[in-house]
């Protein structure tokens, strides 16, 4: 009787440390990808302050820069507005990416001179 209490008892223990790391996996996944995501939205942003980017509105591909670091796939978007100032522009990038089911956004404001 009590071996099948032990038993019982391990098996518990069991099912809630395969959940427990299952758990840290996904948050570690997911904070892995966060740290993608901001990598994808600052390449960018400094392709366009560099001038390597045009400061035109779109999606921008950025698989062959991106994908040698990163196993995700994410897609990335360039929003540009005038300011009222002459050639200053305001511009935002949004990254997006799925993360076991879970989509993933971050975006980035800041305001750019004309290169």
């Amino acid at each position: 009787m009590e071996a099948i209490a032990a038993l019982a008892v391990f098996g518990m223990a069991v099912v809630v440390a395969s959940s427990f790391l299952d758990v840290q996996m996904s948050a570690a996944r997911r904070t892995e990808a966060r740290a993608d995501l901001v990598r994808a939205a600052e390449t960018l942003l400094e392709s366009v302050r560099g001038g390597v980017m045009p400061l035109t509105s779109g999606d921008v591909d950025l698989t062959d820069e991106f994908q040698p670091m990163s196993t995700i796939r994410v897609r990335t978007t360039l929003q540009v507005t005038q300011c009222p100032l002459p050639d200053l522009y305001e511009v935002r990038v949004e990254v997006r990416a799925m993360v076991r089911s879970e989509e993933m956004v971050v975006s980035i404001t800041t305001q750019v001179w004309r290169p």
